[in-house]
């Protein structure tokens, strides 16, 4: 997942996140719906969020990471994107979410 600003790049890559099958079958779907509603995909643990609230005209995304690190506090990443609805975004999104492999 990578968030593009104006003078780079955030990136953040996650080899071992574990989704409720639940969680991760509804965000897929309402990420298809047009009407305005909040989405979340929150990971198992807590430590991940990412979330969509769609309104009539815009939509905002917020990313949330948080790692644990024991004995030091934690390190968090945290990210809000704020634009007019974008189909092809989103639509782009629900591909890439369709396309991830489940082994459930």
């Amino acid at each position: 997942m990578g968030i593009k600003h104006s003078t780079g790049c955030f990136s953040y890559l996650a080899t071992d996140v574990w989704f409720d099958t639940e969680i991760w079958d509804q965000f897929r779907i309402d990420l298809s719906s047009k009407e305005p509603k909040t989405l979340k995909l929150l990971d198992m643990s807590e430590y991940f969020r990412f979330v969509i609230e769609r309104t009539s005209t815009c939509f905002e995304i917020t990313i949330q990471v948080h790692e644990p690190i024991i004995s030091q506090g934690t390190i968090c990443l945290e990210a809000h994107l704020k634009s007019d609805l974008d189909g092809p975004f989103l639509r782009n999104l629900g591909d890439a979410f369709a396309a991830c492999p489940k082994f459930w």
